[in-house]
């Protein structure tokens, strides 16, 4: 497992987020213009970033549902701009398999679904698409009576199996927890706190902490704008203890604490 080519270089990839939203919670309009999310991601790139994560649809709390033909002409001109300027991996934010096999066409190599499978159409799009990478992530609603370490871990082992069933490689699969997705704030806690409780055998994990709520909690600031600080902090902690890949806004803040601690640690 650990020779997973998109995940693993022994080393913490730094995902860096880029909305093409107008509505997104921490950044919602600043990047609608195909120029502007152009200029953002070579700002990332010259940071180093892994990969640059493109979301057409916000998902923050109480978000407005948008179809998947808006989501596409927000997002396709983004990547196929990006695409001629670098080689870094592109990863596309959607649970719309029709967007996904969109953004795969014209360059971007791992699909990030919040829903995890869940929506109709998306595992055809994998098995037909054996080359990217799949980011599944825990969001749905919990079941009755488990806690959330075990509805996690009984999400994880569901879609592992279901993958394997249909010829999807393991070697092609990174889990994401869902921090802030229908969890309460001491579960997002725990969730970053014990990042070891929330791993599947040897499958990666990537944590998406950045300017959410749970971060406003800890360090008592209501302008996502203000809590970068805060969320590389939160995502060294985790990528202290192993979590493969880390989400995050604030692209060339991460990259120099990961290189400090490394060289000190």
């Amino acid at each position: 497992m650990k020779t997973n080519p998109f995940f693993s270089e022994n080393k913490t990839l730094v995902m860096g987020v880029l909305n093409v939203t107008p509505d997104s919670f921490s950044d919602g309009g600043h990047y609608v213009q195909v120029e502007e999310a152009v200029k953002r991601a070579q700002e990332m790139i010259a940071a180093d970033v892994d990969i640059i994560d493109i979301g057409g649809q916000s998902t923050r709390p109480g978000y407005h549902e948008i179809s998947a033909v808006e989501e596409l002409q927000r997002i396709l001109p983004v990547i196929k701009e990006i695409r001629q300027l670098t080689t870094t991996r592109i990863s596309i934010d959607t649970y719309y398999p029709e967007v996904a096999e969109a953004a795969l066409h014209e360059g971007a190599t791992i699909i990030n679904d919040i829903k995890g499978l869940d929506q109709s159409g998306m595992l055809e799009i994998a098995q037909k698409y054996p080359e990217s990478g799949l980011i599944l992530m825990h969001s749905r609603p919990r079941k009755p009576k488990l806690s959330v370490k075990e509805d996690v871990q009984q999400f994880y082992q569901e879609k592992a199996v279901l993958c394997e069933s249909k010829g999807i490689e393991a070697s092609r699969i990174c889990f994401d927890p869902g921090i802030g997705f229908g969890k309460s704030l001491e579960e997002n806690i725990h969730i970053l706190q014990q990042p070891q409780e929330f791993r599947y055998q040897e499958y990666p994990l990537l944590y998406g902490v950045s300017r959410k709520r749970t971060i406003a909690a800890l360090i008592d600031e209501t302008d996502p704008l203000k809590r970068d600080f805060g969320s590389v902090a939160a995502s060294l902690f985790v990528a202290q203890q192993g979590v493969e890949i880390v989400r995050v806004h604030e692209v060339k803040g991460m990259k120099d604490a990961l290189a400090v601690w490394e060289q000190l640690k």
